[in-house]
């Protein structure tokens, strides 16, 4: 490979670097870099000037989303406009009303691997912005947004400051890890909390009866495969996973190391549908066997309304077989916060 230099008199403080291009091998330059599976990530491809999101195909817009190809005239701070490019857009959120963004991911996310998402937000600064929120963030979603769609803890990243994500007027970076449950094909980005006036912290010298409104800009919005040093993660989901026979004996047992709940709750966690699915078409390929679970927790009441919970889980899947269920109290040097299921065969 020859180096042309344009300036002699740079010639000798470019040796080095010309001998050291000349033993390392090329393919140390082309490596494959990782793919960024959000797709217009910086919102720089626009099919319109009409200044909504829909404009950032293939991004859509949920509300009156804003979308800037240059700084609009209320960014006057010294970082106005966008963090990167030209472009970028806008979330509003008010106690009655919030805005959400969303596109189609360029791959479906696969079970058990580990994501790395990004996304940075700068809050505007306007009279009319009047709170800042605790959370932004992204879900990640085997379904397209719907104006009823429950948000569950597990598939989202996002950062929470109980002070409100304010502090600067520069962009502040919004990151995470994600473990996939396998299907996810959308990232939505918002503010996922039930109730939006919870979420407000207002500025300083901000009325009482003032307007309340707060307004964010978005921009380089990112998701990697992350790829781990161990595979813990598939490690883990392996170990959850239950290898049925064709055949079953009565006295058989089974066990589900993690099963998965809301934290102190029993609401199951979606990470475990496919765990709990596997075993509804062992049950529906065997209609006249009868089980027992066993489920422990950290103690026995709880683990009898999640023992419970995931009996209901199976009839709502069509489980016709009988289902008996059964809470104990896990042993107090147990892992805070573990659940193991043991299923029994009672009639094969």
């Amino acid at each position: 490979m020859r180096i042309k230099f344009l300036n002699k008199s740079v010639f000798t403080n470019k040796l080095c670097f010309s001998l050291l291009v000349a033993v390392v091998p090329y393919t140390c330059y082309s490596q494959k870099k990782p793919k960024n599976l959000v797709p217009n990530p910086s919102f720089e491809t626009s099919i319109n000037k009409r200044g909504d999101i829909s404009g950032a195909s293939p991004w859509i817009g949920v509300g009156t989303v804003d979308y800037y190809l240059k700084p609009e005239k209320r960014d006057t701070s010294k970082f106005k406009g966008a963090r990167t490019g030209t472009c970028y857009a806008g979330l509003r959120f008010q106690k009655e009303y919030k805005e959400y963004m969303y596109a189609p991911l360029t791959e479906t996310l696969k079970e058990g691997e580990t994501y790395s998402f990004e996304m940075f937000v700068r809050l505007l600064n306007f009279d009319n912005v009047t709170v800042t929120i605790k959370q932004l963030g992204a879900c990640f979603s085997e379904e397209v947004y719907r104006d009823d769609m429950e948000f569950f803890k597990e598939n989202i990243v996002d950062s929470t400051n109980e002070n409100g994500l304010a502090g600067t007027l520069n962009w502040i970076r919004i990151h995470g890890d994600y473990l996939a449950n396998g299907g996810e094909k959308y990232i939505i980005l918002g503010n996922f909390k039930a109730k939006m006036k919870d979420d407000f912290v207002k500025k300083e010298k901000v009325g009482m009866f003032e307007f309340e409104e707060g307004y964010y800009y978005v921009d380089d919005v990112s998701l990697y495969l992350k790829e781990e040093k161990d595979d813990s993660a598939k490690k883990h989901a392996a170990a959850n996973r239950v290898t049925y026979p064709e055949t079953f004996t009565a006295g058989q047992k089974f066990e589900v190391k993690n099963l998965q709940f809301e934290e102190g709750g029993t609401r199951i966690l979606r990470n475990s549908y496919k765990t709990l699915n596997e075993l509804v078409q062992v049950l529906n390929n065997h209609p006249f066997m009868e089980i027992q679970l066993n489920l422990k927790a950290e103690n026995q009441s709880l683990a009898k309304s999640r023992a419970k919970a995931v009996s209901d889980y199976l009839t709502e899947q069509g489980v016709v077989n009988p289902v008996k269920h059964k809470g104990m109290a896990l042993p107090s040097t147990a892992e805070k916060g573990s659940c193991v299921m043991e299923i029994v065969v009672l009639v094969p």
